[in-house]
């Protein structure tokens, strides 16, 4: 059988790791320093006639489950901390796991 966290998961949060600093903190307490996979996607909403309506950001990450004492859940937070933008705190809105250790989060700012 194949190890999918200790090969898979490991390898890509190796090379596809962001270069920010990770701290996953649970509602039970604590905060983790994790790698993972950081993105901040900003797009534009537009009205049927073609003008711009909205601007809308989207934050996701993913990351190896297996880096945390306990499993990720929605309320969570997670600070992010880089060199250009300083530390932003964002909550856990939704978790999706893919069945082999690696979890996908959907990430609004916390406040």
């Amino acid at each position: 059988m194949i190890d999918f966290d200790g090969t898979l998961n490991a390898a890509i949060s190796e090379v596809l790791g962001d270069e920010v600093t990770i701290v996953y903190r649970p509602q039970s307490g604590g905060g983790t320093q994790i790698l993972g996979v950081f993105t901040l996607i900003t797009g534009r909403v537009f009205e049927e006639d073609g003008t711009p309506d909205a601007n809308v950001t989207v934050a996701t990450l993913g990351f190896q489950v297996s880096q945390l004492d306990v499993a990720p859940l929605q309320h969570d937070t997670v600070a992010i901390t880089s060199a250009a933008d300083g530390t932003t705190v964002y909550a856990v809105n939704d978790v999706s796991g893919d069945g082999l250790g690696w979890a996908y989060l959907k990430l609004n700012i916390a406040g």
